[in-house]
């Protein structure tokens, strides 16, 4: 018997992986710049050596480029040590317009691969929720990713988080081009497990072209169902 955690585990694992080959890609990214820039600053100080004088702003200017670069790992490696550490505690009070900016940020070099903005709106006051921080990063992305062959000329989204009654809502706002058909097909397969493991729920609004995913404020200790499938 295969449990819906161990269903989410799976797909959990693939896209543990993902996010992390693109972490590493952007640290690729900044060593490759600050690299450039120590090749750059030994040349200037070679011309010096050999009586060519030396040019005081651009060394200026290339000590603040490395400066930006190694601000920009740190926060990097910042964000890397946080997804790793999202497997530790299973459940987990998190504040959600923080957790959203997070899954943002971790995951910046992919939508920018698809050319699309996502933006998070504020809200007045904190959304607690105590939730599995790793499993809903996995919802997230799989709507988002969804989400971005679904913007139109605009290829923009937002997620609104807020609270409706005793639970909180997320509506992925810009889908320009949702139709009746994509109701049952928006979510790819391996989301459904999540989805219960979430104890979740997602509606759509085709007039607004909005999706809404609905989470409960919080979940239990136990993931609500015992299995997912069988096998023989």
């Amino acid at each position: 018997m295969v449990s819906l955690l161990d269903t989410a585990s799976v797909e959990g694992l693939r896209f543990f992986g993902r996010i992390s080959a693109s972490i590493s890609h952007e640290l690729k990214n900044t060593l490759s710049i600050m690299n450039e820039s120590a090749g750059l600053l030994e040349d200037l100080a070679l011309l010096a050596e050999q009586g060519k004088g030396l040019d005081a702003s651009r060394v200026k200017s290339l000590g603040s480029s490395i400066k930006r670069q190694i601000q920009r790992t740190d926060q990097i490696i910042r964000n890397m040590n946080r997804f790793s550490h999202a497997v530790d505690e299973p459940l987990k009070e998190i504040e959600l317009v923080d957790f959203l900016e997070f899954v943002l940020a971790v995951s910046r070099r992919l939508t920018a691969a698809k050319g699309v903005a996502i933006t998070v709106q504020p809200t007045d006051q904190p959304l607690m929720v105590v939730t599995r921080p790793f499993f809903l990063h996995s919802l997230i992305w799989l709507l988002l990713e969804a989400g971005m062959g679904q913007t139109g000329q605009s290829k923009a989204l937002t997620l609104m988080p807020e609270k409706i009654e005793s639970d909180i809502s997320i509506r992925l706002m810009g889908l320009e081009t949702l139709a009746l058909e994509a109701e049952k097909s928006f979510l790819p397969k391996q989301g459904e497990p999540l989805l219960s493991l979430l104890e979740a729920k997602i509606k759509m609004d085709l007039d607004q072209k909005v999706l809404i995913l609905i989470l409960p404020k919080r979940l239990k200790d136990e993931p609500r169902g015992e299995s997912a499938s069988t096998t023989s």
